[in-house]
């Protein structure tokens, strides 16, 4: 066991478990926003992927993700996880290849399903099912970083049915109340068991997390409160979601104090966005290109502006610096003009 350490295994298998949970808590969410006849197709479609999704994986998908090649990694380097050892450590790693590819088999279920609300109420199951493997084989399993691209899980598939009516007329709020507090809490292990490592980086992502995820419903709340002229809840679970997509390229590379203001960007941009495409007329019942594709877009750009400085890359680091010797804001200038509200966390040379 060498080279593998107890107390990061044991982190990343909690996070394991909390991306995993994220599942059942997007059938809900989902599930809670389509119409009654409609909403156990929608749960039927996010949970089917927990099966379908995690065979494609262990057979392929973790090959070709993860296989040597510079596009699509080689299908027989780890055939049915071959040579991914439960008593080696993964290169450049503290867990085991195995721990490893368990947790990458989460991000591989949950990202492709972040688009059935695209296509809620009008898809059959049968060929939901075949673009399900047909998109992950393609997509999913493409180079080990395609899955950080903004908007890599909003794709919206163009050969569907119209829905006759947005199906806003059934919402069992509690159902997705439920949900959002699944996905709320299943998010700190989405970006805090991305460093792959129990330290600081994790925690002042899960703290990045949920800031960003509470400012958005600060602010999207207050610009639904004030034309509809009344407080409703629905909205203020779509925020939060909003504020956690759009804070998650950053999350393990910014301050708390930024993180506020990637949530409030969020809670701004992305309410913007799905009221633009309501009165558009385009159909996007369940909000996933307003959320996911232009907030994903919105948080890699804030990446670049709201990163440590130069001075992250420095041998010699600040102790303020968030994740040393990785990325560097490309707009020092502009992200300072935040430091009015983030001054205690700013050293003298951002």
């Amino acid at each position: 066991m060498a080279g593998i350490s107890a107390e990061d295994s044991a982190y990343v298998t909690a996070c394991t478990g909390l991306v995993l949970f994220m599942t059942p808590g997007l059938a809900l969410f989902y599930g809670g926003l389509v119409r009654q006849k409609a909403a156990t197709d929608m749960m039927l479609q996010n949970c089917v992927a927990l099966g379908l999704l995690s065979m494609l994986w262990y057979v392929c998908g973790f090959s070709m993700s993860f296989g040597a090649g510079t596009f699509v990694g080689d299908i027989s380097d780890h055939f049915m996880w071959s040579g991914v050892s439960k008593h080696t450590a993964w290169p450049l790693l503290t867990i085991s290849s195995n721990l490893f590819a368990t947790f990458q088999m989460m991000f591989a279920i949950i990202t492709p399903i972040l688009m059935t609300g695209t296509f809620a109420d009008r898809m059959h199951f049968g060929p939901y099912l075949l673009f399900l493997v047909l998109w992950s084989a393609l997509a999913t399993c493409k180079h080990k970083e395609f899955l950080t691209l903004p908007g890599a899980s909003s794709f919206t598939p163009p050969l569907v049915g119209l829905r006759s009516q947005r199906p806003w007329h059934w919402v069992p709020a509690r159902i997705v109340l439920v949900g959002t507090g699944i996905l709320w809490f299943g998010w700190f292990g989405f970006n805090g068991g991305s460093a792959l490592a129990i330290g600081e980086v994790a925690i002042t992502a899960v703290l990045n997390s949920h800031l960003a995820a509470a400012a958005a419903v600060c602010v999207w709340g207050a610009l639904d409160w004030y034309p509809e002229g009344k407080p409703k809840l629905v909205p203020l679970c779509i925020a939060c979601v909003a504020g956690l997509v759009v804070v998650t390229p950053s999350a393990g590379f910014i301050q708390p104090a930024n993180a506020s203001f990637v949530g409030m960007v969020a809670g701004f941009v992305c309410w913007d966005a799905v009221r633009l495409l309501n009165k558009s007329g385009i159909d996007d019942a369940l909000d996933v290109w307003g959320v996911h594709r232009i907030g994903g877009a919105t948080g890699t750009i804030l990446l670049g502006i709201l990163a440590d400085g130069p001075e992250r890359l420095e041998n010699n680091h600040p102790e303020y610096c968030v994740n040393p010797n990785t990325v560097a804001r490309g707009l020092p200038r502009l992200a300072c003009r935040w430091r009015l509200l983030s001054c205690a966390c700013c050293g003298p040379s951002r």
